[in-house]
This record gives structure tokens, C-alpha cells and sequence, in this order.
């Protein structure tokens, strides 16, 4: 009597197709996507409402980097985005495309929030105007309208959905250190809970790391998958 055993295997990665080109253009896209999150969140962490406006008003230079980093952060969470979608479709197609397009909605509206910041910025550091009196016009229209009401749905369901839809997919296809994964999902959990502590550190760890996992996918000769050049 004779036993066979079956090996679990575990499917080869997407990227392992990729072009050189490709893989680094999308490491490029995740670490410094993490990288500028980062630093957008630490600069002037913990301000809110009026105290933020103050902080734009006394301290424009490190105010305006921290907006300039939030800002060329969204394009590489794009990249970002592109990079999960092409790795997940093979394994979850319904999954990946349905996080990327929530994604989209949630980092249009992203840009959105970045260019009312500019505003803020713009008019802060004109000295034309106060941190109360520009607090008191921004909060001065409180009842619910079809744009604040568009905004919330693309920024909150948008992204919240999009992140965690994206990251099932791509935690499913195994193409990236569940771990990594695992930091991403984390960070859009605990981001729901105000604490104290800034967030994008759980996305950055994340991020970075799936930039070097696939810089150090093995590689194959098939390119039918890989990024275009």
C-alpha cells in the first residue's frame, strides 16, 4: 500500500512577470507614497480647528511642507492603487476592481480636501484675515448639501471601502507579505478611533515593505502581466 502526499503550493506572484522597469516603478510608488503620508501626518499633528489655522499663520514654511507632501503623496498612492489592482486581478478580478474604483473615488476626493487646504494655507499666511474670523466662515454653514454630502460619500466610503476591499484582494492572491498587508488594514481601522497617535506610521511600516517584497519577488521569464514601460 503506497501513500501519496500533496504539496501546498502557493502560486507564483504577478509581479514575478513584471519588467524590471515595472516592479521598480510601483516599489517607487509604495515607498514613497508611506513615506510623504508620514510626514504630511506629523507635521502639525495633534492640531485641529482654529489651532490649525494658527499654525499655518506662525509657522508657513513647515505648514507648506507638510501640505507639499500630502499633495505629490496622492499621486503615488495612484500608482499605489494601479500597482494592488495588477497584482490582485489574477487571483480575486471582482475584489481588485471593485476596491481600485472605490480608491479612485476616495483619492479624487483626497485632492479635493489637499486644494481647500491650499486655500486655507493661501489665506492664512496673507495676514488679511484671522485664524477665528477664517474658523468662523468655514464652520459658518453648517446644514447638509449635495456637495458635503458627495464629499463625505467619495472621502469616507470611498476610501475606507476601497482600502479594505483592495487588501482582501491582494492578501488573497498572496503577491505581497501578508503582514505588510495586514499594516495597511490596521491603519485604516485605527484611523476610525481617535487616539493620539499618528496612524500613517501602521501604512508607511506597510507600504515600505511592500516596496522591498517586490523588488525581491523571484523573477520569471513571462512578461504577459508585466507594467507597461
Amino acid at each position: 500500500m503506497s501513500t501519496t502526499t500533496h504539496a501546498r503550493t502557493i502560486p507564483d506572484s504577478a509581479a514575478s512577470t513584471w519588467s524590471s522597469s515595472g516592479r521598480i516603478a510601483a516599489a517607487l510608488c509604495f515607498a514613497l507614497a508611506g513615506a510623504l503620508w508620514l510626514a504630511a501626518d506629523l507635521i502639525g499633528f495633534g492640531l485641529d480647528d482654529i489651532a490649525r489655522l494658527r499654525f499655518l499663520a506662525d509657522s508657513p514654511a513647515l505648514a507648506g511642507i507638510g501640505l507639499t507632501c500630502d499633495a505629490l503623496a496622492v499621486p503615488f498612492l495612484c500608482g499605489a492603487v494601479l500597482a494592488w489592482y495588477l497584482l490582485a486581478r489574477r487571483s480575486s478580478p471582482r475584489l481588485a476592481c471593485i476596491g481600485a474604483v472605490a480608491l479612485v473615488f476616495g483619492l479624487t476626493a483626497q485632492a479635493m480636501l489637499n486644494g481647500v487646504e491650499l486655500s486655507m494655507y493661501q489665506m492664512m499666511t496673507s495676514g488679511r484675515i484671522s485664524a477665528s474670523g477664517l474658523f468662523r466662515a468655514l464652520g459658518s454653514n453648517a446644514a447638509p448639501s449635495v456637495p458635503g454630502i458627495t464629499y463625505q460619500i467619495m472621502f469616507y466610503a470611498g476610501a475606507f471601502a476601497g482600502i479594505i476591499v483592495l487588501m482582501i484582494a491582494v492578501w488573497r492572491s498572496r503577491a505581497l507579505p501578508r503582514t505588510a498587508v495586514a499594516f495597511v488594514i490596521a491603519f485604516q481601522l485605527v484611523d476610525l478611533v481617535p487616539i493620539p497617535f499618528p496612524t500613517t506610521v501602521l501604512a508607511a511600516i506597510g507600504l515600505v515593505w511592500m516596496a522591498i517584497a517586490i523588488l525581491r519577488s523571484p523573477v520569471t521569464a513571462s512578461v504577459q502581466d508585466a507594467l507597461p514601460r
